[in-house]
């Protein structure tokens, strides 16, 4: 059904989400013009993906650093976290547009700019998993929003069977940094099946980084090799 796609495309062709232009179809959202004005995280941390001040650009090897103060404070059970973009307008309209306006297809393709902006930095790994909702939250919302985006990233549909979130915990926006961590402590269950294997887990948003560090924490004594994590976006630790 590829050339009904391809006819529908040039009846009816996507527009840029920014500057409304017609989309090229090597694009996907946002024209080549407006991909550059995204909110790109450009600095950060190798280890946390904690944004660090543009201005440490002149005094650092490769624009990032290995290890930073954030990660020191906490027992971090993911080998190396990255996003793409700082929670800021549109990428934070998109992510609220998927998640409270249910726009799937949005979803899908926000996973398919994922893959585009980190696929240099993510390593090759066995399992690409999107992070569950508990069964509560998911009956509520009706679907979860890091699933689609990881259908876009892989271009097939995720597997949910290797983590379970069995704890449902309150919504992490409404609660400190130091509550956030408690709140999640010891929420998710993984597959034994994960032994051995090294595993990027994918979710919309990083802000503390509890909830995947506790998904990695249950991914790692399932006897998971390696624990990588991806964003979409990044909110500020502050």
């Amino acid at each position: 059904m590829k050339w009904f796609k391809n006819i529908l495309n040039f009846l009816f062709p996507e527009n840029c989400k920014i500057c409304q232009r017609p989309l090229n179809k090597n694009e996907i959202l946002v024209c080549s013009k407006c991909f550059d004005t995204l909110p790109f995280i450009k600095i950060y941390c190798l280890k946390c993906g904690n944004p660090l001040d543009e201005t440490l650009k002149d005094y650092l090897k490769n624009d990032n650093i290995s290890y930073c103060s954030y990660c020191e404070k906490r027992k971090l059970y993911f080998d190396k976290a990255v996003a793409c973009f700082f929670y800021k307008s549109p990428v934070s309209d998109w992510i609220n547009e998927v998640k409270f306006g249910k726009n799937f297809s949005l979803g899908y393709k926000l996973g398919i700019l994922l893959k585009i902006v980190l696929k240099k930095k993510i390593p090759k790994v066995d399992l690409t998993i999107p992070l569950p909702l508990s069964s509560k939250r998911l009956r509520e919302r009706g679907f979860n929003q890091s699933f689609l985006i990881t259908w876009g990233f892989l271009g097939k549909k995720p597997s949910d069977k290797f983590l379970k979130r069995i704890l449902h915990t309150k919504p992490q926006t409404e609660l400190s940094q130091k509550e956030r961590w408690k709140n999640v402590k010891n929420a998710f269950l993984a597959s034994k099946a994960v032994k051995n294997k090294s595993i990027l887990v994918i979710d919309d948003v990083m802000t503390t980084g509890a909830t995947l560090n506790e998904a990695a924490k249950a991914l790692k004594r399932e006897g998971a090799r390696k624990v990588y994590v991806a964003t979409l976006a990044r909110s500020s630790l502050t």
